[in-house]
């Protein structure tokens, strides 16, 4: 077995995913909002040695990192590179933009509620 194919066997994309997304203080149901799917499905991904094309796509644009690093890092060289990764990124970014996102997507349905109170409204006194 040649190097390159020791490598491919010891990454373990379910893993490097979980770790990035908790170094950056993201919660498994944000991800599952992004996905469309459940936290215990996304629990259940990131179990996984392997993931399609599409999940590491869209985890690599959630958690903010290059989709390289989900398919091709080693398990034994996260510590060491997510410490210097993330410590200079976790300073620029003080907040969680996925949890904006849930933020917003329940202020979107609140004022879709009172718009449909408001059209009951106008619809009774007419």
């Amino acid at each position: 077995m040649n190097n390159t194919e020791n490598n491919k066997k010891s990454v373990h994309q379910g893993k490097n995913v979980k770790l990035f997304r908790e170094t950056k203080g993201i919660k498994q149901e944000a991800i599952a909002i992004e996905l469309n799917i459940t936290q215990q499905a996304v629990s259940q991904l990131e179990k996984r040695r392997e993931l399609d094309d599409e999940t590491i796509e869209a985890y690599a644009r959630i958690v903010g990192i290059d989709e390289y690093f989900i398919r091709n890092m080693p398990d034994n060289s996260l510590p060491e590179v997510t410490s210097n990764f993330f410590d200079q990124s976790s300073q620029i970014l003080n907040f969680n933009p996925l949890d904006k996102l849930v933020e917003l997507y329940s202020e979107k349905d609140e004022l879709y509620e009172r718009m449909l109170l408001e059209k009951e409204k106008v619809n009774g006194s007419i």
